[in-house]
Protein backbone atom coordinates (compact mmCIF):
# COMPACT_ATOMS: atom_id res chain seq x y z
CA UNK A 1 0.00 0.00 0.00
CA UNK A 2 1.38 3.40 -0.97
CA UNK A 3 1.54 6.47 1.26
CA UNK A 4 -1.23 8.02 -0.84
CA UNK A 5 -3.42 4.94 -0.27
CA UNK A 6 -2.85 5.14 3.48
CA UNK A 7 -3.85 8.80 3.48
CA UNK A 8 -7.00 8.13 1.49
CA UNK A 9 -7.95 5.26 3.82
CA UNK A 10 -7.58 7.49 6.90
CA UNK A 11 -10.29 9.71 8.49
CA UNK A 12 -8.28 12.86 7.68
CA UNK A 13 -9.74 15.48 5.35
CA UNK A 14 -8.04 18.62 4.16
CA UNK A 15 -7.15 21.36 1.69
CA UNK A 16 -3.88 21.66 -0.23
CA UNK A 17 -2.39 24.88 -1.64
CA UNK A 18 0.54 23.80 -3.82
CA UNK A 19 2.75 26.34 -5.59
CA UNK A 20 4.99 23.46 -6.67
CA UNK A 21 4.81 19.71 -6.18
CA UNK A 22 1.37 19.78 -7.75
CA UNK A 23 1.77 16.16 -8.86
CA UNK A 24 0.67 15.42 -5.30
CA UNK A 25 -2.76 16.69 -6.27
CA UNK A 26 -3.03 14.40 -9.28
CA UNK A 27 -1.70 11.49 -7.21
CA UNK A 28 -4.63 11.96 -4.84
CA UNK A 29 -7.33 13.31 -7.17
CA UNK A 30 -7.05 10.46 -9.67
CA UNK A 31 -7.96 7.88 -7.02
CA UNK A 32 -11.64 6.76 -6.86
CA UNK A 33 -12.03 7.80 -3.20
CA UNK A 34 -10.17 11.12 -3.47
CA UNK A 35 -13.13 13.29 -2.48
CA UNK A 36 -13.28 11.63 0.93
CA UNK A 37 -9.88 13.17 1.75
CA UNK A 38 -9.13 16.07 -0.61
CA UNK A 39 -11.71 18.77 0.08
CA UNK A 40 -10.22 21.42 -2.18
CA UNK A 41 -6.96 22.43 -3.83
CA UNK A 42 -5.33 25.46 -5.41
CA UNK A 43 -2.15 25.97 -7.46
CA UNK A 44 -1.15 29.62 -6.85
CA UNK A 45 1.68 29.95 -9.39
CA UNK A 46 1.01 33.62 -10.19
CA UNK A 47 2.15 36.10 -7.53
CA UNK A 48 -1.30 37.67 -7.34
CA UNK A 49 -2.87 34.25 -6.85
CA UNK A 50 -0.57 33.75 -3.87
CA UNK A 51 -1.44 37.19 -2.50
CA UNK A 52 -5.15 36.42 -2.84
CA UNK A 53 -4.75 33.25 -0.76
CA UNK A 54 -2.52 34.79 1.91
CA UNK A 55 -4.23 38.18 2.15
CA UNK A 56 -0.90 40.04 1.89
CA UNK A 57 2.25 40.19 -0.25
CA UNK A 58 4.99 38.01 1.27
CA UNK A 59 8.63 39.08 1.42
CA UNK A 60 9.51 35.81 -0.30
CA UNK A 61 7.22 33.58 -2.35
CA UNK A 62 9.31 30.51 -1.51
CA UNK A 63 10.12 30.35 2.18
CA UNK A 64 9.29 28.45 5.34
CA UNK A 65 7.14 31.31 6.64
CA UNK A 66 5.13 31.76 3.43
CA UNK A 67 4.53 28.01 3.21
CA UNK A 68 3.29 27.88 6.79
CA UNK A 69 0.96 30.79 6.05
CA UNK A 70 -0.43 28.85 3.08
CA UNK A 71 -0.96 25.78 5.26
CA UNK A 72 -2.85 27.84 7.86
CA UNK A 73 -5.10 29.37 5.21
CA UNK A 74 -5.70 25.87 3.83
CA UNK A 75 -6.67 24.60 7.29
CA UNK A 76 -9.08 27.49 7.84
CA UNK A 77 -10.69 26.72 4.46
CA UNK A 78 -10.98 23.05 5.41
CA UNK A 79 -12.73 23.99 8.63
CA UNK A 80 -15.20 26.11 6.68
CA UNK A 81 -15.96 23.15 4.43
CA UNK A 82 -16.37 20.61 7.25
CA UNK A 83 -17.21 22.69 10.35
CA UNK A 84 -18.50 19.63 12.20
CA UNK A 85 -15.09 17.93 12.06
CA UNK A 86 -13.59 18.26 15.52
CA UNK A 87 -10.13 16.84 14.89
CA UNK A 88 -9.35 15.17 11.58
CA UNK A 89 -8.83 18.23 9.37
CA UNK A 90 -5.58 19.49 7.88
CA UNK A 91 -4.11 22.17 5.66
CA UNK A 92 -1.03 21.74 3.49
CA UNK A 93 1.07 24.46 1.88
CA UNK A 94 3.85 23.95 -0.66
CA UNK A 95 6.15 26.57 -2.18
CA UNK A 96 9.01 25.84 -4.53
CA UNK A 97 11.80 27.35 -6.61
CA UNK A 98 12.41 24.64 -9.19
CA UNK A 99 14.11 24.36 -12.56
CA UNK A 100 12.65 26.69 -15.20
CA UNK A 101 13.40 27.97 -18.70
CA UNK A 102 15.50 30.82 -17.31
CA UNK A 103 18.16 29.53 -14.86
CA UNK A 104 17.46 30.56 -11.27
CA UNK A 105 20.04 32.64 -9.44
CA UNK A 106 19.26 31.01 -6.10
CA UNK A 107 19.19 27.41 -4.95
CA UNK A 108 16.55 24.99 -6.16
CA UNK A 109 14.44 24.25 -3.11
CA UNK A 110 10.97 23.69 -1.77
CA UNK A 111 9.06 23.89 1.49
CA UNK A 112 6.15 21.74 2.62
CA UNK A 113 4.06 22.71 5.65
CA UNK A 114 1.33 20.80 7.48
CA UNK A 115 -1.18 22.52 9.76
CA UNK A 116 -3.70 20.71 11.95
CA UNK A 117 -5.71 21.85 14.95
CA UNK A 118 -2.82 21.12 17.30
CA UNK A 119 0.30 20.91 15.15
CA UNK A 120 2.46 22.97 12.76
CA UNK A 121 5.27 21.19 10.89
CA UNK A 122 7.44 22.44 8.03
CA UNK A 123 10.05 20.66 5.92
CA UNK A 124 12.79 22.16 3.74
CA UNK A 125 13.52 20.15 0.59
CA UNK A 126 16.82 21.03 -1.14
CA UNK A 127 17.61 20.06 -4.74
CA UNK A 128 21.05 19.91 -6.34
CA UNK A 129 21.01 22.57 -9.01
CA UNK A 130 21.17 21.36 -12.60
CA UNK A 131 20.95 17.64 -11.82
CA UNK A 132 17.24 16.90 -12.30
CA UNK A 133 14.80 18.04 -14.95
CA UNK A 134 11.79 20.11 -13.92
CA UNK A 135 9.49 17.10 -14.13
CA UNK A 136 11.90 15.04 -12.05
CA UNK A 137 12.06 17.75 -9.37
CA UNK A 138 8.26 17.95 -9.36
CA UNK A 139 7.97 14.19 -9.03
CA UNK A 140 10.48 14.02 -6.22
CA UNK A 141 8.80 16.87 -4.35
CA UNK A 142 5.36 15.27 -4.63
CA UNK A 143 6.71 11.96 -3.34
CA UNK A 144 8.36 13.69 -0.39
CA UNK A 145 5.20 15.67 0.32
CA UNK A 146 2.88 12.68 0.63
CA UNK A 147 5.33 10.97 3.00
CA UNK A 148 5.61 14.17 5.06
CA UNK A 149 1.84 14.30 5.21
CA UNK A 150 1.25 10.71 6.32
CA UNK A 151 4.03 10.98 8.89
CA UNK A 152 2.87 14.33 10.22
CA UNK A 153 -0.71 13.07 10.53
CA UNK A 154 0.63 9.96 12.33
CA UNK A 155 -0.85 7.66 9.71
CA UNK A 156 2.50 5.90 9.43
CA UNK A 157 5.33 5.80 11.96
CA UNK A 158 8.37 5.53 9.68
CA UNK A 159 9.99 8.94 9.49
CA UNK A 160 10.70 10.47 6.05
CA UNK A 161 14.22 10.89 4.72
CA UNK A 162 14.16 14.61 5.57
CA UNK A 163 13.60 15.78 9.14
CA UNK A 164 11.30 18.76 9.80
CA UNK A 165 13.02 22.12 9.79
CA UNK A 166 10.49 23.38 12.32
CA UNK A 167 7.59 22.05 14.36
CA UNK A 168 5.37 22.86 17.32
CA UNK A 169 2.60 20.88 19.00
CA UNK A 170 0.10 22.22 21.52
CA UNK A 171 -2.64 20.66 23.56
CA UNK A 172 -6.31 21.67 23.66
CA UNK A 173 -5.94 24.77 25.86
CA UNK A 174 -3.90 26.46 23.10
CA UNK A 175 -5.21 24.67 20.01
CA UNK A 176 -8.78 25.79 20.72
CA UNK A 177 -7.59 29.32 19.94
CA UNK A 178 -8.08 28.32 16.30
CA UNK A 179 -11.81 27.98 16.98
CA UNK A 180 -14.26 30.77 16.21
CA UNK A 181 -15.51 30.70 19.82
CA UNK A 182 -13.88 33.52 21.83
CA UNK A 183 -11.34 32.03 24.22
CA UNK A 184 -8.03 32.66 25.91
CA UNK A 185 -5.13 30.72 27.41
CA UNK A 186 -3.36 32.00 30.50
CA UNK A 187 -4.16 34.41 33.31
CA UNK A 188 -4.90 37.92 32.02
CA UNK A 189 -5.66 39.57 35.35
CA UNK A 190 -7.15 43.02 34.88
CA UNK A 191 -4.34 44.72 32.95
CA UNK A 192 -2.80 43.60 29.67
CA UNK A 193 -0.26 44.93 27.18
CA UNK A 194 -1.41 43.72 23.73
CA UNK A 195 0.97 43.30 20.83
CA UNK A 196 2.38 41.08 18.11
CA UNK A 197 5.81 41.03 19.85
CA UNK A 198 7.62 40.28 16.59
CA UNK A 199 10.04 40.66 18.20
CA UNK A 200 9.57 41.48 21.88
CA UNK A 201 12.06 44.25 22.69
CA UNK A 202 13.33 46.25 25.63
CA UNK A 203 10.68 48.93 25.06
CA UNK A 204 7.92 46.38 25.68
CA UNK A 205 9.58 45.20 28.89
CA UNK A 206 10.07 48.76 30.11
CA UNK A 207 6.44 49.61 29.29
CA UNK A 208 5.27 46.60 31.24
CA UNK A 209 7.37 47.51 34.27
CA UNK A 210 6.35 51.19 34.18
CA UNK A 211 2.67 50.26 33.79
CA UNK A 212 2.85 47.87 36.73
CA UNK A 213 4.25 50.64 38.91
CA UNK A 214 1.74 53.19 37.61
CA UNK A 215 -1.27 50.88 38.01
CA UNK A 216 0.06 49.13 41.10
CA UNK A 217 -0.83 45.72 39.66
CA UNK A 218 0.50 42.95 37.45
CA UNK A 219 0.44 43.61 33.69
CA UNK A 220 0.36 40.61 31.35
CA UNK A 221 1.52 40.56 27.74
CA UNK A 222 -1.45 39.71 25.45
CA UNK A 223 -0.84 37.99 22.13
CA UNK A 224 -3.74 37.35 19.75
CA UNK A 225 -3.37 34.49 17.28
CA UNK A 226 -5.72 36.41 14.98
CA UNK A 227 -5.16 39.97 13.77
CA UNK A 228 -7.17 42.53 11.86
CA UNK A 229 -4.55 43.32 9.22
CA UNK A 230 -2.00 40.52 9.67
CA UNK A 231 -2.07 36.77 8.96
CA UNK A 232 -3.11 34.31 11.66
CA UNK A 233 -0.30 32.88 13.79
CA UNK A 234 0.50 29.18 13.66
CA UNK A 235 1.90 27.10 16.51
CA UNK A 236 5.53 27.73 15.51
CA UNK A 237 4.81 31.48 15.65
CA UNK A 238 3.16 31.11 19.05
CA UNK A 239 6.05 29.00 20.35
CA UNK A 240 8.63 31.54 19.19
CA UNK A 241 6.73 34.55 20.57
CA UNK A 242 5.96 33.21 24.05
CA UNK A 243 9.53 31.96 24.56
CA UNK A 244 10.58 35.62 24.47
CA UNK A 245 8.57 36.54 27.55
CA UNK A 246 10.59 34.65 30.18
CA UNK A 247 7.60 35.04 32.47
CA UNK A 248 4.22 33.52 33.16
CA UNK A 249 2.66 36.97 32.81
CA UNK A 250 1.18 36.47 29.36
CA UNK A 251 -2.18 35.52 27.88
CA UNK A 252 -3.07 34.19 24.43
CA UNK A 253 -6.40 35.14 22.84
CA UNK A 254 -8.16 34.66 19.50
CA UNK A 255 -9.75 38.12 19.49
CA UNK A 256 -8.15 40.72 17.20
CA UNK A 257 -10.37 43.72 18.01
CA UNK A 258 -10.21 45.56 21.30
CA UNK A 259 -13.95 45.44 21.92
CA UNK A 260 -13.80 41.65 21.54
CA UNK A 261 -10.74 41.43 23.78
CA UNK A 262 -12.57 43.47 26.41
CA UNK A 263 -15.67 41.28 26.24
CA UNK A 264 -13.49 38.22 26.70
CA UNK A 265 -10.98 39.40 29.31
CA UNK A 266 -12.70 42.20 31.25
CA UNK A 267 -16.40 41.29 31.22
CA UNK A 268 -16.57 40.77 35.00
CA UNK A 269 -14.43 43.44 36.65
CA UNK A 270 -13.24 45.86 33.98
CA UNK A 271 -9.58 46.31 33.18
CA UNK A 272 -6.81 48.33 31.56
CA UNK A 273 -5.22 48.03 28.14
CA UNK A 274 -1.63 49.29 28.02
CA UNK A 275 -1.11 50.67 24.49
CA UNK A 276 0.85 53.13 22.36
CA UNK A 277 -0.50 56.21 20.60
CA UNK A 278 -0.50 54.33 17.29
CA UNK A 279 -2.86 51.71 18.72
CA UNK A 280 -5.27 54.11 20.40
CA UNK A 281 -5.48 56.04 17.12
CA UNK A 282 -6.52 52.85 15.31
CA UNK A 283 -9.20 52.18 17.93
CA UNK A 284 -10.65 55.60 17.08
CA UNK A 285 -10.41 55.12 13.31
CA UNK A 286 -13.60 54.27 11.42
CA UNK A 287 -11.87 51.98 8.91
CA UNK A 288 -11.48 49.30 11.58
CA UNK A 289 -15.27 49.14 12.04
CA UNK A 290 -18.31 48.46 9.90
CA UNK A 291 -19.40 52.09 10.23
CA UNK A 292 -19.05 55.24 12.34
CA UNK A 293 -22.04 54.10 14.37
CA UNK A 294 -20.37 50.72 14.93
CA UNK A 295 -17.25 52.49 16.21
CA UNK A 296 -19.25 54.72 18.56
CA UNK A 297 -21.20 51.74 19.89
CA UNK A 298 -17.96 49.83 20.51
CA UNK A 299 -16.39 52.72 22.42
CA UNK A 300 -19.54 53.13 24.48
CA UNK A 301 -19.49 49.41 25.30
CA UNK A 302 -15.85 49.70 26.38
CA UNK A 303 -17.00 52.35 28.84
CA UNK A 304 -19.82 50.15 30.13
CA UNK A 305 -17.37 47.25 30.59
CA UNK A 306 -15.16 49.46 32.75
CA UNK A 307 -12.22 49.55 30.33
CA UNK A 308 -9.40 52.08 30.62
CA UNK A 309 -6.40 52.73 28.38
CA UNK A 310 -2.94 53.65 29.64
CA UNK A 311 -1.38 55.32 26.59
CA UNK A 312 2.37 55.56 25.99
CA UNK A 313 3.96 57.88 23.45
CA UNK A 314 5.30 56.53 20.14
CA UNK A 315 7.61 57.90 17.51
CA UNK A 316 5.85 58.88 14.28
CA UNK A 317 8.46 59.78 11.68
CA UNK A 318 10.59 62.54 13.17
CA UNK A 319 8.04 63.32 15.91
CA UNK A 320 7.33 61.66 19.23
CA UNK A 321 3.59 61.74 19.84
CA UNK A 322 1.92 61.42 23.23
CA UNK A 323 -1.79 61.19 24.06
CA UNK A 324 -2.02 64.98 24.28
CA UNK A 325 -0.91 65.27 20.64
CA UNK A 326 -3.78 63.13 19.33
CA UNK A 327 -7.21 64.26 18.17
CA UNK A 328 -9.42 61.52 19.56
CA UNK A 329 -13.17 61.50 19.90
CA UNK A 330 -14.29 62.74 23.31
CA UNK A 331 -15.82 59.43 24.39
CA UNK A 332 -12.61 57.49 23.76
CA UNK A 333 -10.39 60.25 25.15
CA UNK A 334 -12.29 60.08 28.42
CA UNK A 335 -11.25 56.43 28.78
CA UNK A 336 -7.55 57.26 28.43
CA UNK A 337 -4.75 58.15 30.78
CA UNK A 338 -1.54 59.34 29.14
CA UNK A 339 2.12 58.83 30.00
CA UNK A 340 4.19 61.99 29.54
CA UNK A 341 7.35 61.82 27.42
CA UNK A 342 9.29 63.17 30.40
CA UNK A 343 8.22 60.10 32.41
CA UNK A 344 8.76 57.48 29.71
CA UNK A 345 10.12 57.49 26.18
CA UNK A 346 11.27 54.65 23.96
CA UNK A 347 11.85 55.13 20.22
CA UNK A 348 12.52 51.49 19.32
CA UNK A 349 9.83 49.51 17.47
CA UNK A 350 9.39 45.91 16.36
CA UNK A 351 8.92 47.13 12.78
CA UNK A 352 12.30 48.88 12.83
CA UNK A 353 13.99 45.86 14.41
CA UNK A 354 12.56 43.56 11.70
CA UNK A 355 13.78 45.96 9.01
CA UNK A 356 17.28 46.05 10.49
CA UNK A 357 17.32 42.27 10.83
CA UNK A 358 16.30 41.88 7.17
CA UNK A 359 19.06 44.24 6.04
CA UNK A 360 21.68 42.09 7.77
CA UNK A 361 20.43 38.76 6.38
Amino acid sequence: MTAADRLLDSPWRGVIYAAGGSLLLSDLATQPRASSTLLAANVPYHNQAMIDLLGYEPDSYCSSLTTRRLAMQALLHARELVPDSEHYVFGVGITAALRSVQPKRGAHRAYVALQTLNKTVVWHVPFEKGVLTRSQEERKLADFAVHFLTYGLEIESSSPAIEPSGSAVYETSVSRLLDDTPTFHGDPGTAVLPGAFNPLHDGHRRMQKFAEERLNQRVAFELSVRNVDKPNLDFIDIDERIKQFNTDAFVLTNQPKFIDKARLLFKDAGGTFVVGTDTISRIDHERYYESKEDRDNAINELKVLGVRFLVFGRRDGSKFLTLDDLKLGTDLRNLCDGVAASDFRCDVSSTELRRQRKEHV
